[in-house]
Protein backbone atom coordinates (compact mmCIF):
# COMPACT_ATOMS: atom_id res chain seq x y z
CA UNK A 1 0.00 0.00 0.00
CA UNK A 2 1.19 3.24 -0.83
CA UNK A 3 -0.29 7.13 -0.03
CA UNK A 4 0.02 9.13 -3.48
CA UNK A 5 -1.86 12.35 -1.34
CA UNK A 6 -3.86 13.69 0.94
CA UNK A 7 -6.59 16.02 0.48
CA UNK A 8 -7.87 18.39 3.93
CA UNK A 9 -10.84 20.25 3.99
CA UNK A 10 -10.79 22.31 6.88
CA UNK A 11 -8.50 20.42 9.09
CA UNK A 12 -6.43 22.87 11.36
CA UNK A 13 -4.62 25.10 9.18
CA UNK A 14 -5.22 23.96 6.09
CA UNK A 15 -8.71 25.26 4.30
CA UNK A 16 -8.23 23.44 1.59
CA UNK A 17 -5.12 21.59 0.67
CA UNK A 18 -3.78 18.38 -1.39
CA UNK A 19 -0.52 17.61 -0.73
CA UNK A 20 0.95 14.80 -3.67
CA UNK A 21 3.82 12.29 -2.42
CA UNK A 22 7.01 10.38 -3.19
CA UNK A 23 6.12 6.89 -3.06
CA UNK A 24 9.33 5.83 -0.91
CA UNK A 25 10.48 8.38 1.65
CA UNK A 26 8.58 11.86 2.42
CA UNK A 27 10.94 14.35 4.37
CA UNK A 28 8.68 17.35 5.72
CA UNK A 29 10.61 20.32 6.73
CA UNK A 30 9.60 24.08 7.51
CA UNK A 31 9.22 26.57 9.82
CA UNK A 32 7.93 26.30 13.19
CA UNK A 33 3.79 26.26 12.76
CA UNK A 34 4.53 25.75 8.83
CA UNK A 35 1.98 22.51 8.97
CA UNK A 36 4.51 19.62 9.28
CA UNK A 37 3.34 17.72 11.93
CA UNK A 38 -0.38 18.51 11.45
CA UNK A 39 0.02 16.54 8.01
CA UNK A 40 1.62 13.89 10.03
CA UNK A 41 -1.56 14.16 12.51
CA UNK A 42 -3.78 13.84 9.34
CA UNK A 43 -2.14 10.79 8.05
CA UNK A 44 -2.40 9.32 11.50
CA UNK A 45 -6.24 10.34 11.90
CA UNK A 46 -7.33 8.75 8.57
CA UNK A 47 -4.86 5.63 8.51
CA UNK A 48 -5.20 4.51 11.51
CA UNK A 49 -8.55 6.58 13.48
CA UNK A 50 -6.11 7.92 15.57
CA UNK A 51 -4.90 11.65 16.93
CA UNK A 52 -1.91 11.97 19.34
CA UNK A 53 -1.86 8.01 19.62
CA UNK A 54 -5.50 8.00 20.99
CA UNK A 55 -8.73 7.00 19.67
CA UNK A 56 -10.08 9.81 17.11
CA UNK A 57 -13.79 9.44 18.48
CA UNK A 58 -11.80 10.84 22.19
CA UNK A 59 -10.01 13.67 20.58
CA UNK A 60 -12.42 15.08 18.29
CA UNK A 61 -12.87 18.99 19.26
CA UNK A 62 -13.72 22.35 17.37
CA UNK A 63 -9.99 22.94 17.93
CA UNK A 64 -9.39 20.83 14.70
CA UNK A 65 -11.35 23.01 12.35
CA UNK A 66 -9.74 25.83 10.83
CA UNK A 67 -9.99 29.19 11.48
CA UNK A 68 -11.81 30.20 8.20
CA UNK A 69 -14.14 27.61 8.70
CA UNK A 70 -15.23 28.98 12.43
CA UNK A 71 -14.84 32.74 11.47
CA UNK A 72 -17.38 31.74 8.53
CA UNK A 73 -19.80 29.48 11.14
CA UNK A 74 -19.91 32.00 13.26
CA UNK A 75 -20.48 34.89 10.87
CA UNK A 76 -23.49 32.71 9.30
CA UNK A 77 -27.30 32.46 10.01
CA UNK A 78 -25.98 29.17 11.78
CA UNK A 79 -27.97 27.08 10.39
CA UNK A 80 -27.60 23.00 10.43
CA UNK A 81 -25.91 23.28 6.23
CA UNK A 82 -23.65 26.33 7.81
CA UNK A 83 -22.08 23.68 10.29
CA UNK A 84 -18.88 23.06 8.05
CA UNK A 85 -17.19 19.46 6.97
CA UNK A 86 -13.71 18.45 8.13
CA UNK A 87 -12.46 15.73 5.88
CA UNK A 88 -9.16 13.93 5.41
CA UNK A 89 -8.84 12.13 2.58
CA UNK A 90 -6.15 9.22 1.42
CA UNK A 91 -5.53 8.78 -2.07
CA UNK A 92 -3.47 5.04 -2.21
CA UNK A 93 -2.68 2.54 -4.49
CA UNK A 94 -1.60 -1.47 -3.63
CA UNK A 95 -5.68 -1.47 -1.77
CA UNK A 96 -7.66 -2.23 -4.69
CA UNK A 97 -10.81 -2.83 -1.92
CA UNK A 98 -11.11 0.50 -1.05
CA UNK A 99 -11.71 1.67 -4.64
CA UNK A 100 -15.04 3.33 -5.35
CA UNK A 101 -15.66 7.11 -6.02
CA UNK A 102 -16.84 8.22 -2.33
CA UNK A 103 -13.89 11.22 -2.35
CA UNK A 104 -14.29 14.95 -2.76
CA UNK A 105 -13.18 14.48 -6.37
CA UNK A 106 -15.42 11.89 -6.85
CA UNK A 107 -12.58 10.03 -8.55
CA UNK A 108 -13.33 6.58 -9.42
CA UNK A 109 -9.96 5.40 -7.00
CA UNK A 110 -8.56 3.81 -4.27
CA UNK A 111 -8.64 5.54 -1.12
CA UNK A 112 -9.58 6.13 2.54
CA UNK A 113 -11.17 8.69 4.27
CA UNK A 114 -12.59 10.29 7.74
CA UNK A 115 -15.47 12.60 7.88
CA UNK A 116 -16.89 14.96 9.94
CA UNK A 117 -20.19 16.17 9.72
CA UNK A 118 -23.70 17.25 10.92
CA UNK A 119 -25.86 14.87 12.38
CA UNK A 120 -28.99 14.82 10.95
CA UNK A 121 -30.17 12.95 14.24
CA UNK A 122 -29.68 16.01 16.06
CA UNK A 123 -31.30 18.44 13.99
CA UNK A 124 -34.43 19.34 16.57
CA UNK A 125 -31.41 18.66 19.73
CA UNK A 126 -29.23 21.58 17.52
CA UNK A 127 -32.53 23.89 16.88
CA UNK A 128 -33.45 23.86 20.59
CA UNK A 129 -29.61 24.71 21.31
CA UNK A 130 -29.75 27.87 19.22
CA UNK A 131 -33.34 28.77 20.49
CA UNK A 132 -31.94 28.54 23.69
CA UNK A 133 -29.84 31.72 22.89
CA UNK A 134 -26.99 30.21 24.45
CA UNK A 135 -23.55 31.96 23.43
CA UNK A 136 -22.01 29.89 20.49
CA UNK A 137 -18.37 30.72 20.20
CA UNK A 138 -16.91 27.90 18.75
CA UNK A 139 -18.03 24.76 16.46
CA UNK A 140 -20.38 22.56 18.50
CA UNK A 141 -18.92 19.13 17.55
CA UNK A 142 -21.41 17.57 20.06
CA UNK A 143 -23.53 17.54 16.95
CA UNK A 144 -21.19 16.24 14.93
CA UNK A 145 -20.91 12.57 13.63
CA UNK A 146 -17.76 10.52 12.75
CA UNK A 147 -17.16 8.44 9.39
CA UNK A 148 -14.07 6.34 9.04
CA UNK A 149 -14.59 5.09 5.65
CA UNK A 150 -13.21 3.46 2.01
CA UNK A 151 -13.71 5.50 -1.49
CA UNK A 152 -16.73 2.76 -1.85
CA UNK A 153 -18.86 3.51 0.75
CA UNK A 154 -17.58 0.96 3.45
CA UNK A 155 -17.00 1.48 7.15
CA UNK A 156 -13.26 1.27 8.17
CA UNK A 157 -13.04 -1.69 10.87
CA UNK A 158 -9.23 -1.29 12.53
CA UNK A 159 -8.93 -5.44 12.94
CA UNK A 160 -9.71 -6.20 9.20
CA UNK A 161 -8.29 -2.74 7.60
CA UNK A 162 -6.18 -3.68 4.49
CA UNK A 163 -2.64 -2.09 5.63
CA UNK A 164 -0.65 -1.16 8.96
CA UNK A 165 0.48 2.07 9.46
CA UNK A 166 3.04 3.29 12.07
CA UNK A 167 3.33 6.43 14.04
CA UNK A 168 6.31 6.95 15.76
CA UNK A 169 6.76 9.73 18.67
CA UNK A 170 8.83 9.33 21.86
CA UNK A 171 7.50 12.70 23.24
CA UNK A 172 3.95 10.93 23.94
CA UNK A 173 5.44 8.37 26.26
CA UNK A 174 4.46 9.44 29.61
CA UNK A 175 5.52 7.76 32.96
CA UNK A 176 1.53 6.44 33.57
CA UNK A 177 -0.74 8.21 30.82
CA UNK A 178 1.43 7.05 27.81
CA UNK A 179 2.83 4.19 29.02
CA UNK A 180 0.33 1.59 28.09
CA UNK A 181 -0.95 3.08 25.20
CA UNK A 182 2.95 2.84 24.01
CA UNK A 183 3.49 -1.17 25.34
CA UNK A 184 0.40 -1.64 23.21
CA UNK A 185 1.84 -0.31 20.09
CA UNK A 186 4.82 -2.34 20.56
CA UNK A 187 3.37 -5.42 21.11
CA UNK A 188 1.21 -4.67 17.95
CA UNK A 189 4.47 -3.77 15.94
CA UNK A 190 6.74 -6.83 17.37
CA UNK A 191 4.41 -9.64 17.69
CA UNK A 192 2.92 -11.74 15.35
CA UNK A 193 -0.20 -13.10 16.30
CA UNK A 194 0.68 -15.95 17.35
CA UNK A 195 3.45 -14.81 19.54
CA UNK A 196 0.31 -12.41 21.06
CA UNK A 197 -1.96 -15.04 21.90
CA UNK A 198 0.97 -17.33 23.58
CA UNK A 199 2.49 -14.55 25.10
CA UNK A 200 -1.62 -13.58 27.14
CA UNK A 201 -2.31 -17.22 27.46
CA UNK A 202 1.22 -17.53 29.41
CA UNK A 203 0.74 -14.29 31.23
CA UNK A 204 -2.69 -15.43 32.52
CA UNK A 205 -1.59 -19.20 33.98
CA UNK A 206 1.23 -17.26 35.64
CA UNK A 207 -1.40 -15.25 37.00
CA UNK A 208 -3.57 -18.14 37.93
CA UNK A 209 -0.54 -19.57 39.71
CA UNK A 210 -0.39 -16.69 42.06
CA UNK A 211 -3.86 -18.35 43.88
CA UNK A 212 -2.21 -21.39 44.65
CA UNK A 213 1.23 -19.86 46.72
CA UNK A 214 0.91 -20.69 50.13
CA UNK A 215 0.80 -16.88 51.14
CA UNK A 216 -2.59 -16.35 49.18
CA UNK A 217 -3.95 -19.73 50.58
CA UNK A 218 -3.17 -18.55 54.25
CA UNK A 219 -4.98 -15.24 53.61
CA UNK A 220 -8.00 -16.76 52.07
CA UNK A 221 -8.56 -19.13 54.73
CA UNK A 222 -8.49 -16.59 57.22
CA UNK A 223 -10.35 -13.95 55.26
CA UNK A 224 -13.80 -14.66 56.02
CA UNK A 225 -13.53 -17.79 58.62
CA UNK A 226 -16.92 -17.39 60.87
CA UNK A 227 -18.99 -16.35 57.82
CA UNK A 228 -19.84 -12.92 59.32
CA UNK A 229 -19.25 -11.04 55.99
CA UNK A 230 -21.27 -13.73 53.16
CA UNK A 231 -22.17 -17.52 53.85
CA UNK A 232 -19.89 -18.09 50.72
CA UNK A 233 -16.71 -18.86 50.75
CA UNK A 234 -14.80 -15.17 49.86
CA UNK A 235 -11.26 -15.57 48.72
CA UNK A 236 -9.05 -13.56 46.98
CA UNK A 237 -7.84 -14.22 43.36
CA UNK A 238 -5.62 -12.65 40.82
CA UNK A 239 -7.43 -11.06 37.59
CA UNK A 240 -7.89 -13.69 35.10
CA UNK A 241 -7.16 -10.37 32.58
CA UNK A 242 -9.39 -9.95 29.34
CA UNK A 243 -8.10 -10.04 26.02
CA UNK A 244 -6.28 -7.49 24.87
CA UNK A 245 -5.53 -6.22 28.40
CA UNK A 246 -1.40 -7.32 28.26
CA UNK A 247 -0.17 -3.77 27.94
CA UNK A 248 -1.60 -2.58 31.33
CA UNK A 249 0.72 -5.53 33.34
CA UNK A 250 3.82 -5.06 31.19
CA UNK A 251 6.38 -2.89 30.58
CA UNK A 252 9.31 -2.49 28.34
CA UNK A 253 12.99 -2.23 30.03
CA UNK A 254 15.77 -2.04 28.66
CA UNK A 255 19.01 -2.73 30.58
CA UNK A 256 16.33 -3.75 33.64
CA UNK A 257 15.38 0.27 33.31
CA UNK A 258 11.85 0.99 32.75
CA UNK A 259 11.46 1.98 28.87
CA UNK A 260 9.43 5.24 30.28
CA UNK A 261 12.15 6.15 32.38
CA UNK A 262 15.34 5.61 30.12
CA UNK A 263 16.76 8.88 27.74
CA UNK A 264 14.63 10.16 25.24
CA UNK A 265 17.03 9.21 22.87
CA UNK A 266 17.27 5.66 23.21
CA UNK A 267 13.70 5.81 23.55
CA UNK A 268 13.46 7.41 19.79
CA UNK A 269 15.82 4.66 18.77
CA UNK A 270 14.40 1.67 19.58
CA UNK A 271 10.61 2.90 18.69
CA UNK A 272 12.47 3.39 15.10
CA UNK A 273 13.82 0.17 14.94
CA UNK A 274 11.32 -2.17 15.91
CA UNK A 275 9.63 -0.81 12.93
CA UNK A 276 12.11 -1.01 10.56
CA UNK A 277 13.23 -4.53 11.74
CA UNK A 278 9.66 -5.50 12.46
CA UNK A 279 8.94 -8.41 9.07
CA UNK A 280 6.20 -10.56 10.37
CA UNK A 281 3.91 -7.60 10.74
CA UNK A 282 4.11 -6.29 7.18
CA UNK A 283 3.87 -2.44 7.80
CA UNK A 284 3.42 -0.61 4.92
CA UNK A 285 4.07 3.11 5.98
CA UNK A 286 5.74 4.49 8.81
CA UNK A 287 5.09 8.17 10.28
CA UNK A 288 8.06 9.96 12.46
CA UNK A 289 8.11 13.07 14.42
CA UNK A 290 12.20 14.44 14.19
CA UNK A 291 14.44 11.64 14.83
CA UNK A 292 17.10 13.86 15.57
CA UNK A 293 15.95 14.83 18.89
CA UNK A 294 17.91 14.21 21.89
CA UNK A 295 20.53 12.12 20.16
CA UNK A 296 24.22 13.09 19.58
CA UNK A 297 25.65 13.44 15.67
CA UNK A 298 27.33 10.16 16.22
CA UNK A 299 24.08 8.10 17.19
CA UNK A 300 21.86 10.64 14.75
CA UNK A 301 24.26 8.94 12.01
CA UNK A 302 23.76 5.56 13.08
CA UNK A 303 20.08 5.70 13.34
CA UNK A 304 20.10 7.25 9.72
CA UNK A 305 21.91 4.55 8.55
CA UNK A 306 19.36 1.99 10.13
CA UNK A 307 16.64 4.15 8.60
CA UNK A 308 18.50 3.77 4.99
CA UNK A 309 19.47 0.19 5.78
CA UNK A 310 16.07 -1.48 6.77
CA UNK A 311 13.33 0.85 5.81
CA UNK A 312 12.81 -2.18 2.59
CA UNK A 313 10.30 -0.73 0.43
CA UNK A 314 7.87 0.79 3.55
CA UNK A 315 6.92 4.61 2.58
CA UNK A 316 8.60 6.81 5.13
CA UNK A 317 7.01 10.19 6.05
CA UNK A 318 9.52 12.31 8.38
CA UNK A 319 9.71 15.30 10.01
CA UNK A 320 12.57 17.07 10.75
CA UNK A 321 14.92 20.27 11.13
CA UNK A 322 18.44 18.05 10.42
CA UNK A 323 20.48 18.86 7.45
CA UNK A 324 22.22 15.78 8.34
CA UNK A 325 18.85 13.37 7.76
CA UNK A 326 17.68 15.01 4.76
CA UNK A 327 20.89 14.74 2.80
CA UNK A 328 21.20 11.41 4.28
CA UNK A 329 18.14 10.09 3.03
CA UNK A 330 18.34 12.09 0.23
CA UNK A 331 17.34 15.53 0.03
CA UNK A 332 15.37 15.36 -3.74
CA UNK A 333 12.97 13.73 -0.98
CA UNK A 334 11.74 17.42 1.10
CA UNK A 335 8.79 18.37 0.81
CA UNK A 336 8.92 22.03 1.84
CA UNK A 337 6.49 23.32 3.28
CA UNK A 338 6.54 27.69 3.38
CA UNK A 339 3.97 29.73 1.76
CA UNK A 340 3.13 26.69 -0.91
CA UNK A 341 3.97 23.34 -1.04
CA UNK A 342 7.04 22.08 -3.10
CA UNK A 343 8.57 18.91 -3.68
CA UNK A 344 12.40 18.56 -4.62
CA UNK A 345 11.90 15.05 -6.59
CA UNK A 346 13.27 16.71 -9.56
CA UNK A 347 16.32 17.79 -8.22
CA UNK A 348 19.73 17.07 -10.03
CA UNK A 349 20.86 14.26 -9.67
CA UNK A 350 24.57 14.96 -9.26
CA UNK A 351 23.37 17.18 -5.89
CA UNK A 352 22.01 14.83 -4.29
CA UNK A 353 24.56 12.26 -4.68
CA UNK A 354 27.37 15.13 -3.77
CA UNK A 355 25.21 15.49 -0.62
CA UNK A 356 24.74 11.96 0.18
CA UNK A 357 28.24 11.28 -0.03
CA UNK A 358 28.97 14.77 2.58
CA UNK A 359 26.15 14.91 4.39
CA UNK A 360 27.17 17.39 7.11
CA UNK A 361 26.29 20.42 4.80
CA UNK A 362 23.72 22.77 6.01
CA UNK A 363 21.11 22.94 2.74
CA UNK A 364 18.25 23.47 5.15
CA UNK A 365 19.10 26.90 5.19
CA UNK A 366 18.69 27.27 1.65
CA UNK A 367 15.25 25.70 2.02
CA UNK A 368 14.00 27.62 5.12
CA UNK A 369 15.13 31.05 3.78
CA UNK A 370 13.30 33.17 1.76
CA UNK A 371 16.30 35.19 0.56
CA UNK A 372 19.84 33.63 0.66
CA UNK A 373 23.27 35.22 0.17
CA UNK A 374 26.00 32.84 -1.07
CA UNK A 375 29.56 33.65 0.36
CA UNK A 376 33.28 31.88 -0.12
CA UNK A 377 34.82 32.40 3.59
CA UNK A 378 33.56 33.19 7.11
CA UNK A 379 35.71 36.53 6.31
CA UNK A 380 32.86 37.84 3.77
CA UNK A 381 30.33 37.37 5.91
CA UNK A 382 31.83 39.35 8.38
CA UNK A 383 32.42 42.28 6.06
CA UNK A 384 28.90 41.71 4.90
CA UNK A 385 26.77 41.63 8.05
CA UNK A 386 28.89 44.19 9.39
CA UNK A 387 27.85 46.59 6.32
CA UNK A 388 24.16 45.67 7.16
CA UNK A 389 24.27 46.47 10.31
CA UNK A 390 26.03 49.71 9.54
CA UNK A 391 23.35 50.91 7.16
CA UNK A 392 20.58 49.39 8.79
CA UNK A 393 20.37 50.67 12.52
CA UNK A 394 22.24 47.92 13.78
CA UNK A 395 20.52 45.52 12.61
CA UNK A 396 21.57 41.94 11.08
CA UNK A 397 20.37 41.07 8.17
CA UNK A 398 18.48 37.69 9.74
CA UNK A 399 16.84 40.03 11.42
CA UNK A 400 15.51 41.07 8.28
CA UNK A 401 15.06 37.30 6.77
CA UNK A 402 18.33 37.27 5.11
CA UNK A 403 20.19 34.29 5.50
CA UNK A 404 24.44 35.03 4.74
CA UNK A 405 25.99 31.12 4.48
CA UNK A 406 29.52 30.34 4.35
CA UNK A 407 29.70 28.04 1.28
CA UNK A 408 32.49 25.43 1.71
CA UNK A 409 34.01 22.14 -0.12
CA UNK A 410 30.64 21.67 -2.16
CA UNK A 411 30.64 25.09 -4.03
CA UNK A 412 28.08 27.02 -5.18
CA UNK A 413 26.52 24.94 -7.68
CA UNK A 414 24.74 22.63 -4.90
CA UNK A 415 23.29 25.34 -3.41
CA UNK A 416 22.38 26.62 -6.25
CA UNK A 417 19.99 24.14 -7.66
CA UNK A 418 18.18 23.62 -4.26
CA UNK A 419 17.52 27.44 -5.13
CA UNK A 420 16.21 26.74 -8.60
CA UNK A 421 13.84 24.16 -7.51
CA UNK A 422 12.66 26.05 -4.31
CA UNK A 423 12.83 29.23 -5.87
CA UNK A 424 14.70 30.93 -2.71
CA UNK A 425 15.95 34.23 -3.61
CA UNK A 426 19.56 33.88 -3.90
CA UNK A 427 22.01 36.26 -4.25
CA UNK A 428 25.81 34.96 -4.42
CA UNK A 429 29.26 36.80 -3.57
CA UNK A 430 31.70 35.37 -6.08
CA UNK A 431 35.50 36.34 -6.41
CA UNK A 432 36.49 37.18 -9.69
CA UNK A 433 40.27 35.39 -9.17
CA UNK A 434 42.03 38.04 -11.15
CA UNK A 435 39.86 37.52 -14.73
CA UNK A 436 35.98 38.55 -14.67
CA UNK A 437 35.26 37.84 -18.25
CA UNK A 438 36.57 34.25 -17.80
CA UNK A 439 35.19 32.91 -14.43
CA UNK A 440 31.76 35.34 -14.06
CA UNK A 441 30.34 35.83 -17.02
CA UNK A 442 29.92 32.34 -18.38
CA UNK A 443 28.46 31.47 -14.70
CA UNK A 444 25.78 34.46 -15.16
CA UNK A 445 24.80 33.78 -18.28
CA UNK A 446 24.56 30.40 -17.12
CA UNK A 447 21.84 31.56 -14.73
CA UNK A 448 20.56 34.11 -16.34
CA UNK A 449 17.07 32.31 -16.96
CA UNK A 450 16.67 32.28 -13.17
CA UNK A 451 15.50 35.33 -11.93
CA UNK A 452 15.85 34.30 -8.62
CA UNK A 453 19.50 33.73 -9.09
CA UNK A 454 22.07 36.78 -9.09
CA UNK A 455 25.73 36.60 -9.32
CA UNK A 456 27.65 39.38 -7.52
CA UNK A 457 31.31 40.42 -8.28
CA UNK A 458 34.17 43.09 -8.33
CA UNK A 459 34.41 43.89 -12.37
CA UNK A 460 37.91 44.99 -11.91
CA UNK A 461 40.37 42.24 -12.31
CA UNK A 462 42.68 43.76 -9.81
CA UNK A 463 40.54 43.25 -7.10
CA UNK A 464 40.31 39.49 -7.41
CA UNK A 465 39.01 38.80 -4.02
CA UNK A 466 37.13 40.84 -1.08
CA UNK A 467 40.26 41.82 0.18
CA UNK A 468 41.93 43.68 -2.38
CA UNK A 469 38.13 45.06 -3.41
CA UNK A 470 38.31 46.72 0.69
CA UNK A 471 41.80 48.29 -0.09
CA UNK A 472 40.64 49.46 -3.16
CA UNK A 473 37.75 51.10 -1.19
CA UNK A 474 39.84 52.51 1.26
CA UNK A 475 43.24 53.96 -0.94
CA UNK A 476 41.52 57.44 -1.93
CA UNK A 477 44.57 58.63 0.00
CA UNK A 478 47.65 57.35 2.29
CA UNK A 479 45.94 58.92 5.32
CA UNK A 480 42.76 56.80 4.23
CA UNK A 481 45.27 53.56 3.63
CA UNK A 482 46.77 53.92 6.81
CA UNK A 483 43.66 54.37 8.76
CA UNK A 484 42.23 51.45 7.26
CA UNK A 485 45.56 49.44 8.14
CA UNK A 486 45.42 50.36 11.42
CA UNK A 487 41.73 48.87 12.04
CA UNK A 488 42.95 45.58 10.06
CA UNK A 489 46.60 44.60 10.83
CA UNK A 490 48.00 43.82 14.24
CA UNK A 491 50.95 46.31 15.66
CA UNK A 492 53.52 44.79 14.17
CA UNK A 493 52.27 44.17 10.48
CA UNK A 494 51.35 47.86 10.67
CA UNK A 495 54.81 48.95 11.44
CA UNK A 496 55.98 47.32 8.19
CA UNK A 497 53.64 48.48 6.37
CA UNK A 498 54.00 51.87 7.32
CA UNK A 499 57.91 51.38 6.88
CA UNK A 500 57.11 51.03 2.49
CA UNK A 501 58.49 53.75 1.32
CA UNK A 502 55.86 55.26 -1.49
CA UNK A 503 52.12 55.23 -1.27
CA UNK A 504 52.16 52.57 -3.82
CA UNK A 505 54.47 50.00 -2.28
CA UNK A 506 51.98 50.08 0.82
CA UNK A 507 49.55 49.33 -1.30
CA UNK A 508 51.41 46.60 -2.85
CA UNK A 509 52.55 45.33 0.68
CA UNK A 510 48.59 45.08 1.87
CA UNK A 511 47.35 43.51 -1.40
CA UNK A 512 50.24 40.49 -0.94
CA UNK A 513 50.07 40.09 2.65
CA UNK A 514 46.08 39.40 1.78
CA UNK A 515 47.16 36.98 -0.99
CA UNK A 516 46.72 33.33 0.30
CA UNK A 517 47.53 29.82 -1.02
CA UNK A 518 46.65 26.70 0.08
CA UNK A 519 48.50 25.84 3.24
CA UNK A 520 50.08 29.64 3.82
CA UNK A 521 47.91 30.19 6.92
CA UNK A 522 46.60 33.45 5.46
CA UNK A 523 43.33 32.23 5.52
CA UNK A 524 43.40 32.84 9.44
CA UNK A 525 44.19 36.22 9.11
CA UNK A 526 41.99 37.26 6.68
CA UNK A 527 39.22 35.89 9.21
CA UNK A 528 40.87 38.11 12.17
CA UNK A 529 41.10 41.22 10.15
CA UNK A 530 37.49 40.50 9.08
CA UNK A 531 36.50 40.06 13.19
CA UNK A 532 38.39 43.77 13.59
CA UNK A 533 36.18 45.24 10.86
CA UNK A 534 33.12 43.82 12.25
CA UNK A 535 33.75 44.60 16.14
CA UNK A 536 35.86 48.18 15.02
CA UNK A 537 33.61 51.82 15.44
CA UNK A 538 36.07 53.33 13.81
CA UNK A 539 34.81 54.63 9.92
CA UNK A 540 36.05 52.57 7.40
CA UNK A 541 34.64 52.32 3.43
CA UNK A 542 32.79 49.62 1.62
CA UNK A 543 33.21 48.73 -2.71
CA UNK A 544 30.65 49.78 -4.40
CA UNK A 545 29.28 46.06 -5.50
CA UNK A 546 29.21 44.89 -2.18
CA UNK A 547 25.54 46.90 -1.73
CA UNK A 548 24.23 44.92 -4.50
CA UNK A 549 24.88 41.83 -2.81
CA UNK A 550 21.90 43.39 -0.55
CA UNK A 551 19.70 44.19 -3.47
CA UNK A 552 16.93 41.00 -4.48
CA UNK A 553 15.50 42.99 -6.68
Amino acid sequence: MLVESLRLLNFKKFSDKTFEFNEDINIFVGDNNAGKSTILEALEIVLNFQYRGRSFNKEFSPDLFSKEAVYSYLASPMKPEDLPVLVIEAYMKGVPEYRGSNNSRFQDTQGVQVKASFDTDFIDAYQKYLDSGAPITSIPVEFYKLEWMDFSWNVIKPFTKKFRALYIDPTRIHPSSGKNQYISNVLNTALNKEEEYRLNLNYRETLQSFNNTDEVRGVNNDLDSDNKITDKKLTIASNTMPVGALQNALQLEVDAVPFHMVGKGEQSKVQIKLALHNKSKDIDLLMMEEPENHLSHIELSRLVHNIEEQREGKQLFITTHSSYVLNKLSIDKICLLNDSYTRLHLLDKDVVKTLKRLPGYDTLRVALAKKVILVEGPSDELVLKKLYITENNGRLPEQDGIDIIVVRGVGFKTFIEIGKEIGTAINVLRDNDGDYNKNIIPVKQEYDEYKNIKLVSSQDNNDFSLEPSMISANSASEKELLGFAKIVLSTQTYNLLNSENTFEEKINFLVNWFKSVDGDGKGKKKVDSAIKLFETSKPFKYPLFLQEVFNFG
